[in-house]
């Protein structure tokens, strides 16, 4: 098996979040839908690939960082993160593209065989360093590549890679970083600097773009065609110079008889040590007046010594040197042959290659087929969804229409019953308390922001008791507020998600803020509310049950949502 050397390159695009995560962590639905008569991932190779996540954000799916960032830009920017490119006319009158978001981008690195997850690291942090990006992924493969023959597993050649997922927001703005051309070229200098290869050609020297690696195949398997087409032709040339260079009067070679004298011998060890030479691609001619001058010193000198030991040999001799000349012409012969050899070896790498044009071409147009048919059915199902929505709404509005007739007949009956002074003071007074419940709720949703702040800024690993049952009230509140249900776990999640959304995180570092929120999180699934808990603090809420609101206690000191006191800590009887 060879292995080509790897030049240093750092191509990015857009992350496809579904396809990403499938294809880096070797998800075996997305191996077994590869077609195997082109696979190009070897699953006896997998076991070699690495994978690096910070532990914080190991249970998240990169499309759950993808809402988690959506939900920061809103925050941070009051508008919705554009994710999709919009059409406009410019006042000038000319159409143009407003592209749209791509928090989330996919680096493919070319990296050598020896390249560890700590070199990656250290690009990755070489980046953040200079440009703010963030890696929150790397996955070194090492299973990937192609044969150059299908048929023989020698000639698997391995395509070392590593993925990076990047965090291309800024934190702090909600605002895409903005990395122009100058920006990227530097990107492909430090990657090659970082991991100590050499660096790839600039596109602004080749003018050519990055292929993708079908792609990328093709064009390797044509320039591969034509670097053995050339060294054929070369081959040639030299063989047929090699055939003139060789053509020495037969009167000029003198050998003695190879049984009997040992100067035979030598002088044919010599000869084929000359003719065994490579013929090199270049300086052909130089190599050619160096055997024809060999060879002539050779015989020469041998000859010589024969002439003056036996010069009656001489038909011998004559004869004996016709036959070395007959065995040269052979050796040509053989390297001719081989010649023909390497034309057929051209021709079936050309065919190959048409062959793969051909199925890349007849996968996309399968392809394109399947989306139309996929398409086709999400519309339908869409049409019948519209179908049904319509057929709701015209229910709704007239279910609307008698609520609305109750709502009128109660607000009625109401307004009569508060004509009774007596009626009228109990009602009054039941307005105060659910006023006071409330500010209650906004006071333990603003308490629990404080105290995930301070956790998050204190360096500690653990929440207090007293922090525990603070942040647990302000979930409870939050739930309140928001309409959840706390005593149900994602109703909670999601009251929890929400309160977290309104922690100042302002000055805090990344890793802490999501150690914050991770033990936050937590917290929300230990913690144990129970459906008659919520019922009471929903009926005081609508001022129709019985829940203390700060009596029996200090003056001025507030309650928890469970009725206990803030400094009694989190209660075991919820």
């Amino acid at each position: 098996m060879k292995e080509s050397i790897s030049k240093a390159s750092d191509h990015i695009k857009p992350c496809n979040i579904a396809q990403s995560e499938q294809h880096n962590r070797r998800d075996k639905d997305y191996i077994k839908s590869l077609n195997p008569k082109r696979l190009y991932i070897r699953t006896d190779l997998t076991r070699f690939n690495e994978t690096y996540v910070p532990s914080l954000l190991r249970e998240l799916s990169l499309q759950n960082y993808y809402d988690w960032l959506k939900d920061m830009v809103k925050k941070k920017t009051g508008r919705t993160m554009q994710e999709r490119d919009v059409e406009y006319i410019d006042k000038k009158g000319r159409n143009r593209v407003r592209r749209g978001s791509s928090p989330l981008r996919e680096g493919v690195v070319n990296i050598k065989p020896n390249t560890t997850m700590s070199d990656l690291q250290r690009y990755a942090q070489a980046v953040h360093k200079r440009w703010g990006i963030t890696a929150i992924q790397i996955h070194i493969h090492r299973d990937e590549g192609h044969f150059e023959n299908p048929d023989d597993m020698s000639t698997w050649q391995p395509n070392y890679h590593a993925h990076f997922i990047w965090d291309w927001m800024d934190h702090v703005t909600g605002k895409s970083y903005k990395l122009n051309a100058k920006d990227m070229s530097a990107m492909q200098d430090l990657v090659a600097e970082v991991l100590d290869m050499e660096r790839g050609q600039k596109k602004s020297e080749t003018g050519l773009d990055h292929l993708e690696r079908n792609d990328f195949i093709i064009q390797k398997q044509e320039s591969k065609k034509k670097q053995l087409q050339k060294e054929t032709d070369d081959l040639l040339s030299a063989l047929n110079s090699y055939t003139k260079a060789t053509k020495v009067k037969k009167e000029d070679l003198a050998v003695p008889t190879l049984e009997t004298d040992p100067l035979v011998k030598k002088a044919y060890k010599a000869m084929m040590a000359e003719l065994d030479i490579p013929i090199p691609s270049f300086k052909q001619k130089e190599w050619r007046d160096e055997r024809k001058k060999a060879v002539k010193k050779i015989l020469t000198n041998l000859q010589t010594e024969l002439f003056q030991a036996k010069e009656a040999q001489k038909k011998d001799i004559l004869k004996l040197g016709k036959s070395l000349y007959d065995m040269a012409m052979e050796h040509i012969q053989e390297l001719i042959e081989q010649d023909k050899q390497l034309h057929k070896e051209n021709e079936r790498l050309a065919a190959e290659n048409e062959k793969l044009k051909d199925k890349i071409s007849r996968m996309d147009d399968k392809a394109i087929t399947t989306l139309r048919q996929q398409k086709d059915k999400e519309i339908g199902e869409l049409e019948v969804s519209l179908d049904r929505a319509n057929a709701d709404a015209v229910q709704s509005r007239s279910l609307a229409s008698r609520e609305q007739q109750r709502a009128d007949k109660a607000e009625q009956q109401l307004q009569e019953m508060l004509a009774v002074p007596e009626i009228k003071d109990i009602w009054d007074s039941i307005q105060q308390s659910i006023q006071a419940f409330w500010q209650q709720v906004d006071n333990w949703i603003a308490e629990a922001k404080d105290a995930i702040r301070t956790f998050t800024g204190s360096g500690l690993s653990l929440f207090s008791s007293e922090q525990e049952t603070v942040i647990s009230s302000g979930i409870v509140g939050e739930a309140l507020k928001d309409g959840f249900d706390a005593s149900d776990l994602n109703q909670r999640k999601q009251a929890t998600k929400n309160l977290l959304g309104q922690v100042d995180w302002t000055d805090l570092t990344e890793y802490k803020c999501n150690f914050g929120i991770l033990r936050t999180n937590q917290l929300c699934k230990e913690m144990s509310v129970t459906k008659e808990m919520m019922t009471k603090l929903l009926l005081a809420a609508g001022g129709r049950g019985g829940v203390s609101l700060g009596g029996g206690g200090v003056s001025g000191e507030l309650t928890n949502w469970d009725g206990t006191k803030k400094r009694n800590g989190w209660g075991n009887g919820i």
